[in-house]
């Protein structure tokens, strides 16, 4: 699954100039509306920002997505795997947009993740004519990959660029190169309102949608070495938030309690700045592909763990030094 150019430009199509726009539109609507995300303990802000930007890139990539495969001459065979993608992001988008809203108990958001892996995996495997026992590990991989790009969608332009990275390289590595294509420009659409400074954050609206849509292209290029890609691509995402997990469950802390634990949160609190450190993850994204390039799974494994054991090990020997709080 060598990454080509050729997929690129076969990914760009006429409805992806019209997503841009109505990216921009939304995003500034939302901007205007005013929906405030107040700054609490754990937060990484100070000041009341605008969310739901997630909104312009989920609606644009929704509303352009069927224009765009039509543009591109997808075949038909897909139209069961994409039918499950947009009934996964759909349901997801809107219940994460309630809880936006007016947050409601985790077990209601599992639920819905749950429910919209199912039909994104189920697609993926109606599409591709993978073995029905494959709906399992698809679901519970789906969901980690969902909550872990939730998790850590805390501060400028982290989630949203490695998230971009790693549509562009699913393009490019031939996995339904439209709609990766038109989940990258969506997401490169919002991104200047997001990094380096915020104009409005991307929240759970747009976070976990677009997560599935990253599990969903591991699904559907799951025989070709996808899912070995989105995690080689989200590596320094599933470290930060496995290790983070680990680490708390050995202190004997509640898993399902905010904190400001993990690496990244460390990382800032230690003094690094935060463009540094999403500029970090991006790089992790991007070193990712050239780890999966090599084409030897144990080449690829050395080289994804190598710059997180050394990530891990720089930040915690910060944190201990200059982070005065319980971490």
């Amino acid at each position: 699954m060598p990454f080509s150019f050729h997929n690129i430009n076969s990914g760009l199509t006429l409805p992806c100039a019209a997503a841009v726009v109505l990216c921009n539109i939304l995003i500034l609507l939302m901007i205007r509306a005013g929906v405030l995300d107040h700054p609490v303990e754990r937060s990484s802000h100070t000041r009341p920002t605008p969310k739901g930007g997630g909104i312009g890139i989920v609606g644009a990539f929704v509303l352009c997505l069927i224009p765009a495969l039509r543009a591109a001459h997808a075949p038909a065979s897909i139209i069961p795997a994409i039918t499950g993608l947009l009934i996964g992001m759909i349901v997801l988008g809107a219940v994460s947009w309630l809880d936006d809203m007016r947050p409601f108990p985790a077990r209601y958001k599992l639920a819905a993740q749950f429910l919209a892996a199912i039909a994104a995996a189920f697609g993926a495997i109606y599409g591709t004519h993978s073995p029905l026992w494959t709906l399992v590990p698809f679901v519970l991989a789906t969901v980690f990959i969902t909550n872990a790009l939730n998790f850590i969608d805390g501060i400028n332009g982290l989630a949203s660029g490695v998230m971009a990275i790693s549509a562009l390289f699913l393009a490019g590595a031939g996995i339904m190169p439209a709609t990766f294509m038109l989940l990258a420009i969506c997401l490169l659409g919002f991104l200047p309102y997001n990094f380096p400074k915020a104009r409005i954050f991307m929240g759970d609206v747009g976070s976990q949608p677009i997560g599935l849509a990253i599990a969903w292209g591991g699904m559907t290029g799951f025989r070709a070495g996808g899912g070995v890609l989105v995690i080689a691509l989200l590596s320094g995402v599933l470290w930060d938030v496995t290790f983070t997990l680990l680490r708390r469950a050995r202190a004997g802390d509640r898993l399902a309690q905010a904190h400001r634990g993990h690496l990244y949160q460390l990382a800032i609190r230690s003094g690094l700045p935060v463009a540094l450190v999403s500029l970090f993850h991006w790089g992790f994204a991007l070193w990712g592909a050239a780890a999966f390039a090599t084409g030897q799974i144990i080449i690829t494994i050395v080289m994804i763990a190598l710059p997180q054991i050394l990530w891990t090990g720089y930040i915690c020997t910060r944190a201990r030094t200059r982070v005065q709080d319980r971490w």
